[in-house]
């Protein structure tokens, strides 16, 4: 069997069982906080740019990959925030499109600390592609499988989410897409064993401690729950230089032994732009297929005045 089919029924087939990770996985949650939670958007007080690109288990045929560009601003006075992201990731045969819009109401508890209430409504498109070449299959009969075409999905869902900031910490628990929605092929209605996308729930959290005049540590956490999923979580320490580089290091709970993987991240920032990246080694058993996934985000700021550089928002 090839390696593409493989990671097609692990993919495809296990998430039947809702027992797989559906949503995209992202290293630098940190700066790409409007993919997983919709009150963000405006959050940091200027308008911003972002691309991502995710190379994940390096080796695999047909492994996923993501590409991301998002953009999000404060409007009215910082009253409200607005976003746009598009996403297309590829697993194996299937080809998967995101389109999101995400709104979001500040409400200010004094001059550094506010709450925002989030909203987004997205759309989806998923696509298999049965015909490629590279797929063999071993057994036949199998009504999830089209053994000679192809299959398309347009599916619509809504998120909610709560963005908290209070002066050099945030907070913020989020659901992007609210509703299951059917990504599997299965024509025998007496039963129910198709492959549906189930609600994610997030949590994430972080803060700056000012270590010196030119240096501060920055902690943050990501916390993923799925119904009926083992509990992940992203834990990481980064350290920030003079307000341009900042390096880091992650563990993702997870796998199936003493985690799913140690990241390394770096960014730096020189005016409006940032350049990050990020390579996780694989901790599972994995690690003997696959040599690592690697991460790279871009990002540009409007920024007003080079103060807005010192304000905590800005390394969020």
């Amino acid at each position: 069997m090839k390696r593409k089919h493989i990671l097609t029924i692990l993919f495809v087939g296990l998430a039947a069982m809702v027992w797989a990770q559906q949503e995209g996985q992202f290293t630098q949650f940190m700066y790409n906080q409007l993919a997983i939670n919709p009150a963000y958007a405006g959050a940091r007080g200027m308008g911003s740019f972002t691309l991502l690109y995710r190379n994940q288990w390096i080796g695999f045929d047909g492994a996923p990959e993501t590409k991301l560009l998002s953009y999000n601003t404060p409007l009215f006075g910082n009253r409200v925030g607005f976003g746009l992201t598009v996403a297309n990731q590829t697993i194996g045969i299937e080809n998967q499109w995101n389109a999101t819009m995400a709104y979001s109401y500040n409400i200010a508890i004094d001059d550094e600390s506010s709450v925002r209430f989030g909203l987004q409504g997205s759309m989806r498109y998923f696509g298999f592609d049965f015909s490629d070449p590279s797929v063999e299959i071993r057994e036949q009969g199998d009504e999830s499988i089209l053994y000679d075409g192809t299959e398309d999905r347009y599916t619509g869902n809504f998120g909610v989410g709560v963005y908290l900031q209070l002066r050099q910490l945030y907070l913020g628990i989020s659901v992007p897409h609210f509703f299951p929605s059917e990504l599997g092929i299965n024509p025998n209605t007496l039963v129910d064993e198709v492959a549906k996308l189930s609600a994610h729930y997030y949590l994430t959290a972080g803060t700056l401690i000012p270590v010196s005049d030119n240096m501060q540590l920055k902690p943050a956490l990501l916390a993923k729950f799925v119904p009926n999923a083992p509990f992940d979580a992203d834990l990481n320490l980064s350290m920030i230089f003079d307000n341009t580089f900042t390096a880091g290091l992650s563990y993702r709970l997870g796998g199936d032994g003493s985690g799913e993987s140690i990241d390394l991240l770096a960014l730096y920032q020189i005016n409006n732009v940032a350049i990050g990246a990020a390579y996780d080694y694989p901790l599972s058993q994995i690690q003997d297929q696959s040599s690592g996934s690697i991460e790279v985000l871009l990002r540009y700021d409007f920024i007003k005045e080079r103060g807005d550089m010192a304000n905590p928002r800005f390394f969020f």
